[in-house]
């Protein structure tokens, strides 16, 4: 069976607006009427509301294969999605353009709404954990997120993405940019991760020791996990 980014990759192609991204680039979400979606295509995006004081709240990272449809965020003006890797390539359409699709193709309407639901998911989880845990904790969440979601096995152990500043952790775990700095200090001393030889990677030696230190990883691992990608070396 195709995942959603064959699928809807292949019903978009005709229509969408097709964007190769830097990182910082900021896409915004235009709502009502000329509602927009975008479709994640490579690359780890960030989905991100303004707040108050020049500030900003990321509700998600984004991965390919996600839908967003800036609807969903219809309350919060301003709203955008961020790139956070160094290149990615995003897909962008009109809502309109996407429901007439949608109506054709039964696979492709099921697709968008396990995607949408998916992501739905994860908001919530996110919400209980930056509700409920710890600084560590939550440090520990997105760790094992980003290793579930990006991981290869190499020869050193786990290597996974981390395109997040500071700041993007900060804002994403509802933290301080020194208490981000000061957690990640600790976990590299107790050896929980390292700075990978790749551009803007950690590595994990031990993925069972990084769900350790976070009481909410069975449920990241129900939401996130995906086979690991094999790779000779980084």
């Amino acid at each position: 069976m195709k995942n959603t980014l064959d699928v809807v990759s292949q019903q978009f192609e005709r229509q969408a607006v097709r964007i190769a991204t830097r990182k910082r680039q900021s896409h915004p979400l235009a709502p009502q009427p000329n509602e927009t979606v975008y479709l994640i295509r490579k690359g780890l995006f960030l989905a991100r509301i303004p707040m108050p004081g020049d500030q900003h709240h990321i509700l998600s990272i984004l991965y390919p294969g996600d839908v967003i449809r800036s609807n969903a965020l219809r309350p919060l003006e301003g709203a955008d999605i961020l790139t956070a890797s160094e290149t990615g390539e995003a897909w962008r359409l009109r809502w309109s353009a996407v429901e007439a699709l949608a109506r054709e193709d039964h696979g492709l309407e099921c697709q968008l709404f396990d995607s949408m639901a998916d992501l739905a998911a994860r908001l919530a989880l996110h919400s209980a954990i930056t509700a409920g845990l710890t600084g560590d904790e939550r440090v520990a969440a997105m760790m094992i997120e980003l290793a579930l979601r990006t991981g290869k096995e190499t020869h050193s152990g786990l290597t996974f993405e981390m395109p997040l500043s500071r700041i993007d952790i900060a804002e994403y775990l509802a933290l301080n940019a020194d208490t981000v700095s000061r957690i990640a200090s600790r976990m590299r001393s107790n050896g929980l991760i390292a700075q990978s030889s790749a551009r803007d990677h950690l590595a994990c030696r031990s993925l069972a020791a990084l769900e350790d230190a976070c009481p909410l990883a069975p449920a990241l691992r129900r939401l996130h996990a995906a086979p690991v990608q094999p790779q000779l070396a980084i």
